[in-house]
């Protein structure tokens, strides 16, 4: 097994207290609705503790969930040594809350990214090792995507070299990157709302992202400027990377591709 070296941070906040996703599968929280045969809290945390990367691992979830996610996730191996702790108001302080040096480096990904596998875990830290940038994000080509299945819906981040989807993986690399968490306090997910990239980067940067005349690593260099905090793209490998459960047709797309995955072993 490879030598745990990160400190693993699970987000797993709702956006919502009626979340139609949780009340659809009768549950308090949109974490814990079941994804073939499991709640998909599991099913995440579980990819996390078998990619055997995380030396640490933190699941960041409201106060009044937390009783009901431990009770969840007792009995995955390593469950024991996993850190309960209560979620901030947005993405941006629940990071900057938990964020230390001496927990980088720090990767994080989302309590609803049903389809993350160890392997995709794994891949994402294993790229960081040489890294000399602050953060960095895992974003996977939207060909990889859409030759796979090619009716999903995806938010594309779309540039001149071709376009990406968010893996919902990130990480800080370095003390000054945690500054970095701060683009998150109006929410993120800037490739479904574009227009928070103005608030979180500037007119400028907003500017230069819908023109789509600029490369991946332009733009992104661009951005980095912006907030003073230099962010590296990892490409990910995985179709099923940036298939995250955001909506009824998401969730109905996971329940088939993980059922599919564990007929066949």
């Amino acid at each position: 097994m490879t030598e745990p070296r990160c400190t693993a941070l699970v987000l797993a906040a709702s956006r919502g207290s009626l979340d139609p996703l949780a009340q659809a599968g009768g549950v308090s929280h949109k974490c814990f609705i079941d994804i073939a045969g499991q709640p998909m809290l599991r099913r995440v945390v579980g990819a996390v503790l078998e990619s055997g990367r995380a030396k640490r691992t933190i699941v960041l979830i409201e106060q009044e969930s937390i009783e009901e996610a431990k009770a969840i996730l007792a009995g995955l191996p390593g469950a024991e040594h996993i850190t309960y702790m209560p979620s901030q108001d947005n993405i941006g302080s629940s990071v900057a809350a938990v964020a230390a040096p001496d927990m980088l480096p720090l990767v994080i990904t989302t309590g609803d990214n049903a389809l993350h596998t160890g392997e995709m875990f794994g891949f994402f830290c294993d790229a960081l090792d040489g890294l000399t940038d602050d953060v960095a994000v895992g974003l996977t080509p939207a060909t990889y995507v859409l030759e796979k299945y090619p009716d999903g819906n995806r938010a594309f981040h779309r540039f001149r070299d071709g376009a990406y989807s968010s893996c919902n993986l990130y990480a800080i690399l370095t003390p000054h990157g945690i500054e970095g968490a701060q683009v998150f306090k109006s929410g993120g997910q800037f490739g479904k709302k574009p227009r928070r990239l103005i608030g979180a980067f500037g007119l400028f940067a907003f500017l230069l992202y819908r023109s789509r005349l600029f490369t991946l690593r332009t733009v992104l260099q661009t951005l980095s400027r912006g907030i003073g905090v230099r962010t590296a793209p990892v490409l990910m490998p995985y179709a099923e990377g940036p298939i995250d459960v955001d909506r009824p047709v998401d969730w109905e797309l996971s329940n088939r591709i993980i059922a599919a995955r564990e007929a066949a072993g």
